[in-house]
């Protein structure tokens, strides 16, 4: 296994190229979808008359704490996933492009295996993301 410590786009298309990752990645986003259908449905049963379908996870999750009907605690764990799905979809290339700074995430002297991590991260966040849109199904 290559042993070369790897830093910013370096790492980046290293996960790029990584089968498992993308898969996973893939998956994090059928999660997410599935989620915010789900979300969608949850308010509609709330009796939210507005047009949801055309809102984005952020925008449902506020929708739902501006009316009251989502429980503090699922709240809260909607709110962190979002970060984490945000962070893993929208802000990756930036983070190793060094655009956005992340002070939690490490950025450089990576090795390959830390793919590893990174996968990992996108299966719990799948994972989380799937129970989640479970607790919200009626």
């Amino acid at each position: 296994m290559d042993k070369e410590k790897k830093t910013g786009l370096e790492f980046y298309n290293l996960l790029f190229e990584d089968e498992g990752f993308t898969m996973e990645m893939g998956r994090v986003t059928l999660a997410a979808g599935r989620l915010e259908a789900e979300l969608m449905q949850f308010l509609k049963r709330k009796g939210i008359k507005r047009n949801v379908t055309s809102k984005t996870l952020g925008q449902l999750i506020y929708i739902g704490k501006d009316k009251g009907v989502i429980d503090n605690d699922v709240l809260k764990t909607l709110e962190l996933v979002l970060k984490q799905r945000n962070y893993l979809t929208h802000n990756i290339y930036s983070l190793f492009n060094e655009l956005i700074d992340e002070p939690d995430i490490v950025k450089g002297d990576l090795l390959l295996d830390d793919v590893t991590v990174y996968t990992d991260r996108a299966f719990v966040l799948r994972n989380n993301l799937n129970d989640i849109a479970d607790m919200l199904t009626g």
